[in-house]
């Protein structure tokens, strides 16, 4: 059954040999490839339906398939257009490819005429959402990226498959339902990112993007542990938006969650292992450990504080007070420090506070 259309592609080759010799562009399609194309999608159907295996069957369509589109593309090459020939085999291979839509292999290649029919109607898709991203002020650096899906076919300076179409018309699909205005994000462009994310748009510049949108986003972040809450937040972000199962744009990468995942989870390890807290989240004191804990145990002694213990004045003073040249304290050095007895520190902290009530007295004064 297989050569069977081995006939037919010797047609298509004699009537591309002879349309380059004469250069006549027919208006109607050959006779012998017309009364060939019937019969093929007969014989080629009714054989679809006496397989019951179900690789047999599967085998033999994916074939057959690929043999209609080569031969579509010998005719399409003659003058790069839709010729009444071409339409013929171009109606073959729809028609074969309807008997079992749902089982059509991702690897098939589409035909060339196939392409050059689905241009105009994607061109104007992507005219359409452009306009909207626009309009809706979406980041002008994501806009380009998410015109790539669109271009790839627009452009066609690829050989193309029946996944790459799947996968556009489910972007499209995504995109024509997109409720710009109460979109589940804390912007029109994180929204389309999610979007993006969700049909695991996996090309290198979409990943790039969305690494220096994540590294400005927590770039603004002061401090150790809440630059980590943020690393944390946007790995949830990514997981939420992602779909299991989801075919990728390209079925030859990583998908882009894996690898968005794997970068967060690096940049939260460089930030534990080397970051430290910016010290400019402290009180910088100029004064010794000594001090520092002598002088807030004053203060605790006369109750300035609420009901807090002096273990935990301990962890909030090493957390919040920092000294010239030394960022860190331990909680457990500034206890041990509570009950100091170097009686030039205690005359140091008298004279600050003899100071400290002149300038009340010249208030009242």
């Amino acid at each position: 059954m297989n050569t069977e259309t081995d006939y037919l592609k010797s047609i298509a080759e004699e009537i591309a040999a002879n349309k380059r010799e004469t250069q006549q562009h027919a208006t109607k399609p050959n006779h012998h490839l017309l009364t060939e194309t019937k019969r093929l999608e007969k014989a080629i159907i009714g054989h679809l339906a006496a397989i019951e295996n179900f690789t047999q069957r599967d085998t033999f369509h994916f074939n057959t398939l690929s043999k209609l589109v080569n031969i579509c593309d010998i005719l399409f090459d003659i003058y790069e257009t839709i010729t009444p020939d071409v339409e013929e085999l171009i109606d073959l291979v729809a028609a074969i490819r309807e008997v079992i839509p749902n089982d059509i292999r991702p690897n098939l290649k589409l035909s060339k005429a196939f392409i050059a029919m689905q241009k105009p109607v994607i061109k104007e898709s992507w005219d359409g959402q452009r306009g909207l991203m626009a309009q809706n002020g979406i980041d002008e650096k994501l806009i380009p990226i998410a015109a790539i899906p669109f271009l790839r076919f627009i452009e066609a300076k690829e050989i193309l498959y029946w996944q790459d179409f799947t996968w556009l018309r489910g972007y499209q699909a995504k995109l024509a339902i997109m409720d710009w205005e109460n979109a589940d994000c804390n912007s029109k462009t994180e929204a389309l990112m999610s979007l993006l994310i969700g049909r695991d748009f996996n090309d290198d510049r979409f990943y790039i993007y969305c690494k220096k949108y994540i590294q400005e986003r927590t770039d603004k972040i002061a401090g150790k542990q809440k630059r980590l809450t943020e690393y944390a937040l946007c790995e949830k972000l990514v997981l939420q938006d992602t779909q299991v199962g989801m075919p990728s744009y390209d079925a030859h990468a990583n998908t882009v969650c894996t690898r968005l995942i794997k970068w967060i989870g690096e940049e939260m390890d460089f930030v534990e292992t080397h970051e430290k807290e910016r010290p400019w989240s402290k009180f910088e004191f100029k004064w010794n450990i000594e001090m520092i804990a002598f002088f807030f145990k004053l203060l605790w002694d006369h109750k300035v504080f609420g009901k807090l213990t002096l273990e935990k004045l301990s962890e909030q003073i090493a957390a919040s007070c920092s000294s010239v040249g030394k960022d860190e304290f331990q909680a457990t050095s500034i206890f041990s420090r509570f009950y100091v007895k170097d009686k030039e520190i205690i005359i140091a902290i008298e004279k600050l506070l003899q100071a400290m009530l002149e300038d009340v007295r010249r208030y009242l004064g």
